[in-house]
């Protein structure tokens, strides 16, 4: 479990870095990749330039992660995500990644899931 985590951490330090990494150690040559909002890419060559467009406009701040959930053939890695785009607009949410391995510790099925922020209680009573 230790190596899954470890793969996973380097993913995030590549974006937080913005430098990318050979891929080939962290994902299957066909990975299927699937944002929340979304855009899919299939294998090493598309998430690759998805990497490199999208960190020449924005800027990874904080991708923190707050715990690891591991079942033999998957993890779920609950985040933090922050970044900021090149005309100074922040964006952050609460996330979930839901990992299928291969069975050489390569991802090879990646879906983020995402809660928007800042949290509200549509129902807590007002304070006068």
């Amino acid at each position: 479990m230790r190596q899954r985590e470890e793969i996973i951490r380097t993913w995030f330090d590549m974006w937080l870095g913005q430098e990318l990494l050979p891929l080939d150690a962290v994902f299957t040559k066909d990975v299927h990749y699937y944002e929340f909002f979304g855009p899919e890419y299939d294998g090493v060559d598309q998430l690759r330039r998805w990497f490199e467009e999208w960190n020449e406009v924005n800027r990874v701040k904080r991708w923190d992660i707050r715990r690891f959930l591991h079942t033999p053939d998957s993890t779920l890695v609950e985040f933090y995500f922050q970044s900021v785009n090149k005309n100074g607009e922040e964006r952050e949410f609460e996330g979930v990644y839901l990992v299928e391995w291969d069975g050489e510790d390569r991802i090879q099925k990646l879906q983020e899931f995402y809660c928007q922020l800042p949290h509200y209680k549509p129902f807590q009573k007002e304070t006068t």
